[in-house]
């Protein structure tokens, strides 16, 4: 069963514009909701780090989780505009995984997106943390389209990350897939045969007529023999 770390940023410093309000609180926010899809889907084991946490302490934190793959979530900063995804290296799984990220991401982030980068110089990119890694700038928070969108789209990121990971594994997006509700066939009106209540009807009618003609009859032979 694969091993999932996620690492939200712990940067509560980072102020971006309104409605963002701090790059930890939005990436917890975050993580919040794509942790729970992830245990949900039940083909992972998955753990995150904590607001408290430098980022060696969380490359440790993934190491001695045993971290297949560790994934950080932070906005970015300095007037740019989009998200951009980084990489160890090409031609390594931390690229597979960064474009995987980026491929589920980038669609729905606005502006011109900036693509997948390498820069092992990252901690929790390069060689400080064992498993396979990657570090997505989901947009600027210092960009008030950027910040707005983060702001207002946490649980649509969140599912994106989640489609990411499985797509990264070739899995299928099982938390995600809403079972269709069970077909119950309409329920038939009986079924009322005409002819035959018609039938029914009308030998009771003439019944209670003979009924009637005998009682009829039978005060009229009272009547002869009181005559």
């Amino acid at each position: 069963m694969p091993r999932i770390y996620i690492s939200p940023s712990t940067q509560q410093n980072n102020v971006g514009l309104s409605p963002f309000t701090n790059e930890e609180f939005q990436m917890n926010e975050i993580a919040d909701i794509l942790v729970p899809l992830l245990v949900e889907d039940g083909r992972f084991t998955v753990k995150r780090n904590s607001p408290d946490m430098e980022p060696y302490q969380m490359a440790a934190d993934s190491n001695s989780f045993g971290a297949d793959i560790h994934i950080a979530i932070h906005s970015n900063a300095g007037g740019g505009v989009g998200t951009e995804v980084f990489a160890y290296g090409p031609n390594t799984n931390s690229e597979r995984l960064a474009k995987a990220l980026y491929s589920q991401i980038a669609p729905l982030s606005p502006g011109t997106d900036r693509g997948v980068k390498y820069n092992k110089g990252l901690i929790e990119v390069g060689d400080s943390v064992s498993a396979t890694s990657a570090l997505t700038e989901l947009g600027f928070h210092d960009n008030l389209k950027d910040a707005t969108w983060i702001a207002y789209n946490h649980e649509m990121i969140a599912q994106a990350l989640y489609k990411a990971i499985c797509d990264y594994y070739s899995y299928d997006y099982w938390t995600l897939v809403v079972a269709a509700p069970p077909v119950v066939p309409p329920t038939a009106p009986p079924v009322v045969d005409i002819d035959i209540y018609l039938s029914v009807r009308v030998l009771q009618s003439k019944s209670e007529q003979a009924i009637k003609d005998i009682n009829g009859l039978g005060l009229a032979a009272k009547i002869m023999q009181l005559a």
